[in-house]
């Protein structure tokens, strides 16, 4: 059965009297109703979003800044009507009285007819770089917005210490990490010995897309040679970072790379280790602290809303007393209301932004790299930081030489150089191997009738690489028996099958050999850093190393007392050998699978990969474990010195058919703790 359409609604459609509107007519009036409605939501997004100090009614251009905000009113922002108005800025006066334009005033309180005779020379040098500071960054009021906004200080809610020499002089409001800054830069003077700061890093660090020598560590170093030398004191700068690397194994060779004296360290963790994550920078903390002088940190970091794990964690080293002084260097919300501004505005410091130092096409010219402009910023910022603190240090002179005070004493009453104890860690549940945890936070030394927080020590970690920039006796090298080759031929030459079959070879990686080759047709741009490595494959044979027991002659006297072998698990608690961070295609060698280890006559059977935050480099962990078996025992050897030296002997093969065209195996760190004397 057929069932058809009724056929009265067409009937009626085309018995309609009402005529199609013309074409053009339609469009207009769509085009209406799309241009009403536009409007309408426009308006109601700018009535939603537009500043309540904007709003009829309130005082207009009082638009508080993503800084004061999070920081308690710390600064604002007077806001332009236009990006042809240039910003004022509303200081926090608690901050501005001890920074580096109000400290003098505020000390000046308290000097009690102090005379300055000898010291008018560094004041008027001081005052010189204030102006130029204001000159070049918009005036006094936006410089010190700034410097308020770009370097994040810490002080304890209750401090117990700082100002116990100065508590007739009514200063101790001064911030105690400017304190306790100051009496480093004090010690090195009444010491008579250079003030070392040492930065660390990666390509940022380094200076890529500009020369070395306009990297912001040595900014900062050309910025306060001159008044620290007024003051009888020597600055050392060094710029140990190296491109591309990540926190450890770096972390591990803080000696090798920034010195064991140094008095500041630093890390950048404003692009790696991204999402704020702060197991990486609490490891790395631990490690500084366990140097020689417990150095002052400074870590260049992002905006505090992206790592705020970060910031709280060093808060909390400051609030338990570990951590004195640190200062995180930061300008991505300080620039915000500069970057916004006609050029005919910018203050001269922001002209060019992003202009390079080296020549067009030189290699690291790329969005994540600062320009100049960036790294002179960076370099004011910190310099006007100490600024501050050499005030203090010139007030300190002024008063020993009025009240004639011990100044020794005083420098004793804040040196923590002796002090080795550490809070316990935040993080390191995650580690992996388990066994490594102690490697990278330290252990539980708590004692049955200790009940002070402070309770965790760090093992004594040693560290030898083939990396540069390290400071002497400290490379791989050092360690190295038997079995490398061509050490002494130029880096930049090739190596090919020949050499490779006599042993291993002191090599750069394919990708690290062109990046110097793009390097070179620009004179190298001043770059001191380099990822060598020694590299083998199975016909290269053993790699044989000896890593000596440091600090540890009691074992040497047990081992010449009695005849039978001592353990190696006396002095050795954890081994660590690492790679190369470079990029890998999965063909290359596999230091987990591909290699056979013997350590202390003993071959290794437990090898695994390093799990941990800073110890991997695009998804691969770098690093490995290498298991101590039980039977391993420890060795002497004779020095060049003629000493007799006490440790583990260590070897090296590759087991596997590695080719070199696929990516030969290759060895960049030897990193070992030492277990504590019992």
């Amino acid at each position: 059965m057929v069932v058809r359409r009724p056929r009265h609604r067409r009937k009626q459609r085309r018995g309609s009297s009402t005529k199609d509107e013309p074409f053009l007519f339609l469009t207009f009036k769509v085009g209406c109703c799309i241009l009403s409605a536009g409007w309408l939501v426009t308006h109601v997004a700018l009535l939603v979003s537009f500043p309540k100090s904007r709003w009829p009614g309130h005082s207009p251009h009082s638009i508080v800044s993503p800084i004061a905000k999070r920081a308690g009113e710390e600064a604002s922002v007077h806001a332009p009507n236009n990006a042809t108005q240039f910003p004022a800025f509303r200081l926090n006066p608690a901050t501005a009285k001890y920074d580096a334009f109000g400290i003098r005033d505020e000390l000046a309180k308290s000097k009690r007819n102090f005379n300055s005779d000898g010291l008018d020379e560094f004041y008027e040098e001081i005052s010189r770089l204030k102006r130029e500071f204001a000159s070049r960054y918009g005036g006094v009021n936006a410089a010190r917005y700034l410097l308020h906004s770009g370097v994040k200080t810490f002080d304890p809610s209750e401090d117990g210490r700082a100002g116990h020499a100065f508590d007739a002089y009514d200063l101790h409001n001064i911030p105690s990490g400017l304190k306790h800054t100051a009496y480093r830069l004090f010690g090195a003077r009444v010491q008579g010995r250079p003030f070392k700061v040492a930065f660390g890093g990666y390509s940022v660090t380094v200076g890529r897309g500009n020369y070395f020598h306009q990297s912001y560590p040595f900014v900062m170093q050309k910025l306060l040679e001159a008044p620290m030398k007024l003051l009888d004191i020597e600055l050392n700068v060094r710029n140990a970072a190296i491109g591309g690397v990540p926190s450890f194994p770096y972390g591990w060779c803080l000696d090798n790379f920034l010195g064991e004296d140094a008095d500041v360290i630093s890390w950048d963790y404003s692009m790696n280790e991204a999402g704020g994550v702060a197991d990486g920078l609490e490891a790395y903390i631990r490690q500084g602290l366990s140097m020689k002088r417990r150095p002052m940190l400074i870590v260049k970091d992002t905006t505090r809303s992206i790592a705020q794990e970060r910031y709280d964690l060093l808060q909390r080293y400051v609030d338990v007393g570990a951590l004195n002084d640190p200062v995180v260097l930061g300008i991505e919300d300080a620039i915000g209301p500069f970057l916004g501004l006609k050029e005919d505005v910018l203050p001269k410091g922001f002209q060019q932004w992003n202009v390079w130092g080296a020549p067009k096409g030189a290699p690291g010219q790329t969005s994540h790299h600062p320009g100049v402009k960036e790294h002179e910023l960076y370099g004011w910022l910190l310099a006007m930081h100490f600024i501050a603190v050499l005030e203090f240090v010139a007030f300190i002179v002024e008063k020993g030489k009025r009240d004639n005070i011990d100044l020794h004493a005083v420098i004793e009453e804040f040196d923590t150089s002796e002090e080795d104890m550490l809070p316990p860690p935040v993080h390191g549940e995650k580690i992996a191997p388990a066994e490594l945890r102690s490697l990278f936070y330290g252990y539980d030394a708590t004692s049955t009738t200790s009940s002070d927080d402070m309770h965790w020590k760090m093992n004594q970690v040693h560290c030898r690489t083939t990396y540069d920039p390290i400071l002497l006796s400290n490379s791989l090298r050092d360690v190295v028996v038997s079995g490398t080759t061509g050490e002494d031929l130029d880096i930049m030459l090739p190596r090919g099958a020949q050499l490779y079959n006599k042993g291993w070879v002191l090599d750069l990686g394919e990708s690290e050999k062109t990046a110097k080759k793009k390097l070179e047709r620009y004179g190298g741009l001043g770059y001191v850093d380099s990822k060598k490595a020694y590299y083998g494959i199975k016909s290269s044979g053993p790699l044989e190393l000896f890593l000596p027991c440091l600090g540890r002659d009691d074992i040497l006297e047990k081992m010449q007392q009695r005849s039978e072998a001592s353990s190696a698990s006396e002095c050795f608690k954890n081994l660590v050998v690492c790679e190369v961070n470079e990029k890998h295609t999965g063909q290359e060698c596999d230091l987990n699978k591909d290699l056979t280890f013997v350590a202390g006559g003993a071959e290794s059977r437990n090898v695994q990969p390093v799990n941990a935050t800073g110890a991997s480099y695009w998804g691969r962990s770098i690093c490995i474990r290498v298991g101590i078996p039980a039977e391993s025992v420890l060795s002497n050897q004779k020095g060049e010195d003629g000493n007799v030296k006490v440790g583990l002997s260590l070897t090296i093969s590759v087991s596997s058919n590695i080719l070199l065209r696929s990516g030969p195996c290759g060895v960049s760190h030897v990193i070992w703790e030492q277990s504590h004397p019992p």
